[in-house]
């Protein structure tokens, strides 16, 4: 089974080498690691205190392994992709290849995108505080989420930490099957599809999120500290989202091919 490795430099630095066919882990005063490449799903970079060497980062590529980065406040900073074709090529790539070019797709897009969070959301309300589903927008439950936590700043953090975990969980599967650039990269003009569908995903963990929110203390207002953020990844990761993941993207492939 293919896991998920995260590198986060918040509490030491980490540099990343290549080892044969595993990336070696290395950190000041302890013990180096190493994560074979054929067991991985995607690689997470944390932060900015995460060193790479060339050689590993190509070995992820041609190993097929998209590495996502997340920036300082959690949220989906990039992605790196693997050129070579991938492991399953699904409809989803060609449907949203065949849409793009008819009038008023992206708005159409943005709809799909946004009832999926809908969908998500208020399946995750049915099971959670009791607050009135029929009047709540997805921003807004987040604000009254932060605003009984303790140090609402610090849950703020946690949020989108969340957040770009689950996008960087969809911009893999995106990748895997065959989604292009144009879906992933927004500074080309492309659709954000891997951050407006983790926003969906992100709230099959809710009844995890409100634990993690009520455990964010003022110990560090502006991020979480490095055990919330530990808690956080494997609460994301524990979710065992990919199932789900795939079902949204299944579901999305079906209205979007229907449009074509």
């Amino acid at each position: 089974m293919l896991t998920a490795l995260h590198l986060d430099g918040a509490e030491r630095p980490v540099a990343v080498l290549l080892e044969g066919p595993a990336l070696r882990l290395r950190r000041p005063a302890v013990a180096d690691a190493f994560a074979p490449l054929a067991r991985l799903a995607r690689v997470v970079v944390h932060g900015t205190r995460v060193q790479w060497r060339t050689e590993a980062l190509l070995a992820c590529l041609e190993a097929g392994v998209p590495v996502a980065f997340l920036g300082r406040r959690g949220t989906l900073a990039g992605l790196l992709l693997p050129l070579r074709p991938p492991s399953q090529r699904a409809g989803l790539a060609a449907a949203l290849d065949a849409a793009a070019a008819l009038p008023g797709f992206r708005r159409r897009l943005e709809d799909l995108c946004r009832a999926e969070e809908r969908r998500a959301l208020l399946a995750a309300l049915r099971a959670g505080p009791g607050w009135n589903c029929a009047e709540l927008r997805p921003e807004i439950v987040r604000r009254l989420a932060a605003a009984h936590a303790p140090v609402p700043a610090a849950a703020e953090a946690v949020l989108a930490l969340l957040r770009g975990l689950a996008a960087a969980l969809v911009a893999e599967e995106l990748a895997r099957q065959g989604v292009g650039p144009n879906f992933l990269v927004r500074r080309s003009g492309g659709f954000p599809l891997a951050e407006r569908l983790g926003d969906a995903l992100a709230w099959q963990v809710w009844p995890q999120t409100l634990a993690l929110l009520a455990r964010a203390g003022a110990a560090d207002a502006e991020r979480p500290t490095p055990a919330l953020r530990r808690a956080a990844i494997a609460a994301l990761e524990g979710a065992g989202l990919r199932p789900a993941c795939q079902q949204m993207l299944a579901r999305l492939a079906a209205a979007v091919g229907s449009e074509v």
